[in-house]
């Protein structure tokens, strides 16, 4: 029985699961600590696969930011910069004495819904997931377009010419103004002076709280003008949008919607995947399967 594990590596947790014979499990949440050497966080990937039996056929490995797939190194990470040049796929597999690939987290999250069908096969579409930062897949008849090979960076596309700064070393990216950190940035702090989790925003809003529905109205104003760039650059079949930020979609589509159909001319052909924390890791054992043959 083949066995492929899948790992996501995001900017604030990494998933690690097991896929068998086409079926998926998670067996493990583990807290992504930005300031920890990776070695420390391979070493604790490893232990949960030694955990659970014999040594694994391959692994697929999903991280947030500019992935070089050719050499298995995450080559720059704004989220998580002591990862910058670091050789994931050389470590990882001589601690697991096995094939190891890797893939920029959106495309590991977008090969997982192709996988589950929740992708069409025919057209293009985009994918576009909303959390920490901004990430993004292109989708043509079935297959990823990897272009020279990062393709699909869509947070790093310019929105505001003398914009904020990002750790990228752009400014004006459109990660800047529609992620998590910029709806915390629109809302504020809170009363106690501390800093909402967009969770606790969503709830805040739902209950009615004017404030966090201001900010969301922000938020998606930003997230409108960049998909009406996505639109006008690829006319696509459809954008899908996934990342935890996905889950607040009544809070901010209306706004974006409205924003997106006044700077474009493409129909609003925009859905949120099924919200699955396991999607990406799920995509990531996947492409680890498939390199074994």
């Amino acid at each position: 029985m083949s066995k492929s594990w899948g790992v996501d590596i995001g900017g604030t947790t990494t998933v690690v699961g097991l896929l068998e014979d086409s079926l998926f499990t998670t067996r493990a949440v583990l807290p992504t600590n930005p300031n920890e050497p990776p070695e420390m966080l391979l070493q604790r990937i490893m232990d949960v696969i030694r955990a659970n039996g014999s040594r694994p056929d391959s692994i697929g490995i999903g991280a947030a930011g500019f992935v070089d797939r050719h050499a298995g190194v995450l080559r720059r990470s704004p989220n998580l910069p002591l990862m910058n040049g670091f050789p994931l796929r050389e470590i990882l597999g001589r601690m697991a004495e096995c094939i190891v690939i890797m893939e920029n987290d959106c495309n590991a999250f977008a090969i997982g819904a192709l996988h589950t069908g929740e992708i069409p096969q025919h057209g293009i579409h985009l994918v576009v997931t909303l959390g920490t930062g901004i990430g993004g897949s292109i989708i043509s008849d079935g297959n990823i377009i990897y272009g020279e090979g990062a393709a699909g960076e869509f947070g790093h596309m310019t929105v505001k010419a003398d914009g904020i700064e990002c750790p990228c070393g752009n400014r004006g990216c459109w990660e800047c103004y529609a992620s998590a950190r910029s709806l915390q940035r629109y809302f504020g702090s809170s009363g106690n002076g501390k800093i909402m989790e967009p969770k606790l925003l969503a709830e805040s809003a739902r209950e009615g709280d004017r404030k966090a529905i201001a900010a969301f109205r922000q938020f998606g104003e930003w997230v409108g003008i960049g998909l009406s760039n996505l639109a006008w650059c690829f006319n696509p079949s459809s954008i899908l949008l996934g990342g935890g930020l996905s889950g607040t979609f009544d809070l901010f589509s209306r706004t974006a919607e409205v924003e997106y159909s006044d700077r474009c001319h493409s129909p609003w052909r925009v859905r949120v995947l099924p919200l699955c924390s396991e999607a990406g890791a799920h995509g990531a054992a996947v492409a680890g399967a498939g390199a074994q043959g």
